[in-house]
């Protein structure tokens, strides 16, 4: 099935790099430009595409309206603004109608990249139901203004460490969280950790990042009632899942890169059910009761019923917030280890085995033990159950 791109610009120069764009995509995309939001507006209705790019600044209808037409008469295409501004507050406005922004001028061969990523996560969802329940104005949580704060100083060579805590101290929310974390037993800290600064040193900066998203997600939902799952529950099931697939991953000699990974995958790993819930509730109501009383795992019903799982909705999302590959490969594959190959034990194996340990002991009978045969670490199941018990 072909992909196809609508890019917006008043520019003829723009629209000359984006016809490059199109070239570098390959056959199996399909490149449209327009020169104003009115003229785009009429081509989407009665020619769809799965991602519209549009400059922010434009004659007659802007941007904003632009896209903000777009999110509610056309849900289910992906929303990318590009702009030339790079102030902060031009940014979080522009991410409460679009899900991606990108700064002018950028690279056309990343831009061209994460185009055919999303364009492939977004077609691995499923049906076109889902599709405009997780992609319609309000549907998927952007990333918070303070995200985009917190990794603009990461990224600064003069950000200090107390600039880094100040940013997490302003939300109350995500500092509780964080001092949840780095207090848990599964970072081994002998005294209490009191402060922002004190957490943020105990958790790195790529587990931190991971935290203020994925408080961002509940928050975003806060307000909505769920019938199909806790809240609660799940976040402390997600925040169990990342320190024991750390865990794991230690205690299988993975290198420390992919031991954060396998951490910071892991508190994302079900923020796809958190999505679902929210948009669907109702059918979500009926994954969750048919998993329980036929004992079938969760993603093979949601899949019955969806025509995808919470696996690939998650990856969805973290795509389009711009998360690094493995993280998004992790958490698509934690229920589909076949597709890992036979590379050996990897941060998505450790979430997949933490996940179904963490519980209780009938869980064990889901574990991808033809998976784990391949990769000659089926004979360690009763080892993982006794490092996670410590």
């Amino acid at each position: 099935m072909r992909s196809r791109i609508l890019f917006v610009d008043d520019e003829p120069l723009m629209r000359e790099f984006y016809a490059m764009v199109g070239s570098m995509l390959g056959s199996d995309y399909e490149v449209f430009t327009m020169t104003s939001g009115h003229e785009a507006l009429k081509s989407l209705q009665n020619n769809p595409v799965d991602i519209v790019v549009s400059d922010l600044v434009m004659p007659e209808m802007n941007g904003q309206e632009f896209m903000t037409a777009v999110a509610r008469e056309h849900p289910e295409s992906m929303r990318i603004i590009i702009s030339a501004h790079e102030d902060q507050l031009t940014v979080a406005q522009c991410l409460m109608f679009g899900h991606r922004y990108f700064s002018k001028p950028f690279d056309l061969k990343n831009l061209a990249n994460i185009l055919k990523r999303i364009c492939r996560l977004k077609h691995q969802v499923g049906s076109e139901k889902l599709k405009r329940v997780v992609t319609g104005l309000g549907a998927l949580p952007t990333p918070p203004r303070l995200y985009l704060r917190l990794t603009q100083a990461v990224n600064s060579p003069y950000s200090s460490l107390e600039e880094i805590s100040a940013i997490v101290h302003e939300d109350p929310g995500l500092t509780l969280k964080l001092l949840q974390i780095a207090n848990s037993a599964y970072f081994g800290v002998a005294r209490k950790i009191l402060t922002p600064m004190e957490a943020v040193q105990i958790v790195g900066l790529e587990i931190l990042r991971a935290v203020v998203l994925c408080v961002h997600a509940f928050k975003f939902y806060q307000e909505k009632s769920f019938q199909s799952i806790s809240t609660s529950e799940l976040w402390n099931h997600s925040v169990r899942v990342a320190s024991n697939a750390r865990k794991l991953a230690r205690y299988e000699h993975l290198s420390e890169s992919a031991c954060e990974e396998a951490f910071v995958s892991g508190l994302l790993h079900d923020i796809g059910k958190l999505v679902m819930a929210a948009n669907a509730d109702t059918d979500y109501q009926v994954v969750m009761d048919r998993s329980r009383n036929e004992g079938t795992p969760v993603d093979q019903v949601e899949w019955e019923i969806f025509g995808a799982t919470h696996a690939q909705v998650g990856a969805y999302l973290l795509g389009l917030w711009g998360l690094p590959e493995p993280v998004v490969s992790t958490v698509e594959l934690h229920h589909s280890l076949e597709q890992i190959g036979s590379a050996g034990f990897s941060p998505a194996a450790a979430i997949h085995i933490a996940q179904f340990l963490e519980r209780s002991p009938n869980r064990v009978s889901q574990l991808d033990t033809r998976f784990l045969r391949q990769i000659g670490v089926d004979n360690r199941i009763s080892e993982w159950e006794r490092v996670l018990a410590v």
